[in-house]
């Protein structure tokens, strides 16, 4: 017997034809579908809803990218322009904020007597984070020298104590080795005050001892450099008695705790007195 035979593409244009016939029938709503209609639908639905998938998603980028409005690229713009200006803002604050704090410190020079004194920034601090110690930008090219005072307008910060060409590292009142000899501004009696050892930048406090017994410190009483030794000049505020623990009999070796002037925690700018005459 001889076999028929058929062309293929002949037979993928009849393939081609039935399914078309069948997606037709499968997509009409206009009458019940028969059991055989109904069968090659479920067949022929997942590639159905492929293709409508896809022809929206094709449909959707060119409309947005053929059809932008001038509305929606003047909109684009617009934000580009707020972000620009918002940083703008930014960083004048930042600007005003820094003129701010260079000019308390310009007016507090001036409150030294033929002082010659010179205005530095922080560049590098202690892993804490308080400053017990920092770097500055200025050194022997600004004239600064180890011992050298260093305050702000708040009041003393510590003293250099080391010095390179262009930068200096500056040790805090706050430091467990530092010491400073002070006065009550009240009472004018003399005593010193010391950094305490701390983890916390919640305790940054000195410690006020050698004060005279019979002296009537009280909190609140603001303590001052008293100009002795030639380290620190007379009348710099190095902070305000927080709690007093002087006893008749002596028997307490500190005699009182000091909250500083100096927001240790918050340094950006700082002030070497260079040379300088008592402030008091």
């Amino acid at each position: 017997m001889k076999k028929i035979s058929f062309n293929k593409p002949i037979l993928v244009a009849i393939a081609a034809v039935i399914a078309l016939a069948v997606i037709a029938l499968v997509t009409s709503g206009e009458r019940t579908l028969t059991w055989i209609e109904g069968t090659v639908g479920s067949v022929f639905q997942p590639i159905q809803t492929f293709s409508y998938k896809a022809s929206t998603s094709i449909i959707n980028f060119f409309e947005n990218t053929f059809n932008t409005t001038d509305a929606d690229k003047e909109n684009e713009q617009l934000k580009a322009q707020i972000a620009q200006y918002e940083a703008m803002l930014s960083e004048l604050e930042t600007v005003r904020a820094e003129n701010e704090r260079l000019r308390d410190l310009l007016n507090y020079s001036a409150t030294f007597d033929n002082a010659e004194t010179v205005a530095a920034q922080i560049i590098g601090k202690s892993q804490y984070a308080y400053f017990e110690t920092f770097t500055i930008n200025a050194g022997r090219n600004k004239g600064v020298e180890k011992g050298m005072p260093v305050v702000n307008s708040a009041g003393l910060i510590g003293r250099v104590t080391e010095v390179g060409a262009t930068w200096a590292k500056v040790t805090c009142i706050i430091d467990a080795s530092s010491s400073v000899s002070v006065m009550v501004e009240r009472t004018r009696d003399y005593a010193m005050a010391r950094g305490v050892m701390s983890t916390s930048a919640a305790n940054n406090v000195l410690e006020l001892y050698y004060l005279p017994t019979e002296s009537d410190l009280v909190p609140g009483d603001v303590i001052l450099t008293d100009g002795n030794g030639g380290l620190f000049p007379k009348g710099i505020v190095v902070g305000t008695v927080s709690e007093v623990m002087l006893t008749a009999d002596g028997s307490s070796e500190v005699n009182a705790i000091i909250k500083p002037a100096v927001d240790f925690g918050h340094l950006e700018e700082v002030l070497i007195i260079i040379s300088a005459e008592d402030g008091e």
